[in-house]
């Protein structure tokens, strides 16, 4: 049953690892504005996070069934807590599977929130030059939830 969480773990650890790799892979494509690049990436992503909701459901399994075994000692159990009630021969192979997934996890969403930076920022600018084509100007009043008014001229058929 140990042996099961700290698989779960490697597993997660592995799977965070790819969608670290695709990631990377995702913020080349995003600078570059390859829009059939990044629409592979998205299937790509897609699979590792299918992989990451297995992955997280046998740690979760795994955890619910060591809980039945070793009753816990509050009503929130740390990582630490369910490492004391670790076998030791299996402890450092847990605090290692616990380490590189925390690392892991740490790294991909530093590189998702950057990435989502990028497509925020590419998102303004098309927005500005659609608005620079069309001769749009930000009216000097707000909409009723506080968002920018643009008024724009019919020179650009934005139903095209």
């Amino acid at each position: 049953m140990w042996q099961n969480l700290i698989h779960a773990l490697k597993d997660l650890s592995d799977a965070y690892a790819a969608l670290l790799a695709i990631e990377s892979r995702k913020r080349a494509v995003l600078v570059a504005v390859d829009l059939k690049g990044l629409e592979a990436l998205v299937g790509e992503e897609e699979q590792q996070l299918e992989r990451i909701r297995a992955a997280e459901k046998r740690r979760q399994d795994a955890l619910l069934t060591l809980s039945r075994e070793i009753p816990p000692t509050r009503s929130e159990v740390t990582m630490k807590d369910v490492e004391t009630a670790c076998p030791k021969e299996l402890k450092n192979e847990l605090r290692a599977a616990h380490v590189r997934l925390s690392r892991c996890t740490a790294e991909t969403k530093e590189a998702g929130d950057f990435n989502e930076f990028l497509i925020r920022q590419a998102l303004g600018a098309v927005e500005y030059h659609l608005n620079r084509i069309s001769n749009s100007a930000i009216d000097p009043t707000y909409g009723q939830k506080g968002q920018e008014s643009v008024s724009r001229e019919k020179k650009f058929d934005f139903q095209a």
